[in-house]
């Protein structure tokens, strides 16, 4: 037998004592229950961060804000002064009649202005406008205060130059008349320009083509750089202003007689005499003999049929426009030429407008110095005429 080690000799067990039936006491956490879900946690931030998170968004708002009003405030800054500094000149002309709208418009398409809204909204703010037409100087890239300052500075003041046309004289006359007082102008473009309808005269009938006694005869300043059409609108332009002065509008009612049919004897005034004070009696007298039913007799009609001032009214002259009807013949002709024969100057328009009241005939020329006397019978019409052979002013 094997000796038995005492030393290795089990200990005796305890006794195991089965007490899973009973109801134990506890105190330990189950570690199932110690586990929970990262949403299931509620964070409670202190008050000073909620503040201060709050204080940060409105920074950031107020921030955004200024970023976006500094945007767009410089960007309507520009629209008034772009940036940088002035350019080159640019020279524009500000058209008649233009508007602060007009001219706004202008001056963007120049780039002398960013911007014809606000250039136009600035100006009413300022209480600018009414500008004048005309040449001004401005520099492109400019801001609106400046070319308003060019503006109300007004327009670079132009060479002038004066015409004088005398009252009395023909379209034949005139027109080289012109011609030789204008550097910038010549007979052809003067021609031309009557020719193609680029001006409308006032009073003249429908299809009647003459522009006799329809330019106003006076002394006139205009640019040096003026063409034909200008000077002749200036002169055209004068003549509606006087008659328009003068009530030419009222001639049908006032006298019976149309504008036009006035105006051709305003012109008949003016070859007849030049003394101011006997305009509206010469007037009366050819009112008179058109009422009567007796030609004129007025030679200025014959001379002006001629086209020739120092052709001599001989009787085969007078005979030859008798005998072919001419429509300005002076003699045996009744009633009035179809045209003016001149330009009558204001004192001859008012005179035959408003007329003398009177029942003469018949004038003659008695003195040197131009006056007339007037008649109202053949007898007092031969006296008078008989006066004028024996001081030989040339009544033959």
């Amino acid at each position: 037998m094997t000796p038995v080690n005492p030393f290795d000799q089990e200990e005796p067990s305890e006794e195991v004592v089965d007490d899973s039936s009973a109801d134990p006491v506890d105190s330990s956490p189950d570690p199932d229950d110690l586990y929970w879900e990262d949403e299931e946690f509620v964070t409670v931030r202190p008050a000073w961060f909620r503040i201060g998170r709050g204080l940060i968004f409105l920074a950031l708002i107020v921030y955004v804000g200024l970023f976006a009003y500094r945007g767009a405030r410089g960007w309507f800054d520009r629209q008034l002064d772009p940036e940088g500094e002035p350019g080159v000149e640019e020279v524009i002309i500000v058209p008649n009649g233009a508007t602060t709208a007009d001219i706004g418009r202008i001056l963007e398409d120049a780039d002398v202005i960013p911007n014809s809204t606000f250039f136009r909204y600035y100006a009413q703010s300022e209480g600018e406008g009414n500008f004048q037409a005309g040449e001004y100087t401005f520099r492109v890239n400019s801001s609106a205060g400046d070319a308003i300052e060019v503006l109300n500075g007004g327009p670079r003041p132009q060479e002038t130059v004066r015409f004088t046309v005398r009252e009395g004289l023909w379209m034949e006359e005139i027109i080289p008349e012109i011609a030789r007082q204008l550097d910038n102008v010549s007979e052809a473009d003067l021609r031309r320009v009557l020719a193609t309808g680029q001006i409308n005269p006032r009073y003249r009938p429908v299809g009647e083509s003459s522009w006799e006694g329809l330019l106003f005869p006076d002394t006139y300043e205009v640019n040096a750089e003026d063409d034909a059409l200008a000077v002749l609108l200036k002169m055209s332009d004068e003549f509606t202003d006087v008659t328009g002065e003068l009530a030419f509008g009222a001639a049908d009612t006032q006298l019976g007689y149309t504008a036009y049919e006035v105006l051709i004897v305003a012109s008949l005034v003016e070859a007849e005499t030049r003394v101011d004070s006997e305009r509206a009696l010469v007037a009366s007298v050819i009112y008179n003999r058109v009422r009567e039913g007796i030609p004129l007799g007025i030679d200025a009609t014959c001379i002006y049929a001629t086209g020739d001032r120092d052709a001599p009214l001989t009787g085969e002259v007078l005979t030859n426009l008798q005998e072919t009807e001419n429509e300005y013949s002076c003699r045996g002709r009744v009633g009035l030429p179809p045209t003016p024969i001149n330009a009558p100057g204001r004192a001859s328009l008012e005179a035959a407008i408003r007329p003398a009241e009177s029942e003469f005939i018949y004038y003659v020329l008695t003195d040197p110095a131009g006056i007339h006397t007037f008649a109202e019978t053949e007898e007092e019409f031969l006296a008078a005429k008989q006066i004028c052979i024996d001081r030989g002013l040339g009544c033959g």
